[in-house]
């Protein structure tokens, strides 16, 4: 499976996407992204988005959100930066994580918990890619 997000809007403090969830051709998720806003870094301590690019994704137990999250990895971001992706529904809430939405709202994403809910149980714990790319408003 693989996990495509598009950045198209980046206002005060967020970065706003779409995201589709693909099974080969197959669309079995779409929603929306909340992210910091840019610029891309891949800095860490920043609260900034990370760069465009491919991930892999870990499997991390997390005990602040008390569940099993996907974290995204790749060559220029370590799994020690722990990217995650996780329910949240402002910019205000992330500091470099991918927070899902079922809708746009005024300040950022809604349904953050059941998008992220249909995430998991739609990859069952199975490893997926990620692929974020830019194409924002300016």
């Amino acid at each position: 499976m693989v996990l495509e997000i598009v950045r198209f809007k980046e206002i005060d403090d967020m970065t706003l996407g779409r995201f589709v969830l693909r099974d080969g051709e197959r669309e079995v998720l779409k929603g929306y992204t909340c992210e910091p806003a840019g610029p891309d870094t891949t800095q860490s301590g920043m609260d900034r988005r990370i760069p465009q690019g491919q991930y892999q994704i870990a499997w991390h137990e997390s005990s602040k959100f008390r569940a099993r999250l996907p974290l995204l990895y790749n060559e220029q971001v370590p799994k020690s930066r722990c990217i995650l992706i996780h329910a949240g529904n402002t910019g205000s809430n992330t500091e470099g994580c991918v927070l899902l939405g079922s809708s746009l709202g005024t300040h950022g994403v809604k349904d953050s918990r059941a998008a992220l809910s249909a995430l998991l149980a739609t990859v069952k714990g199975q490893e997926f890619i990620v692929k974020i790319k830019n194409e924002i408003e300016r």
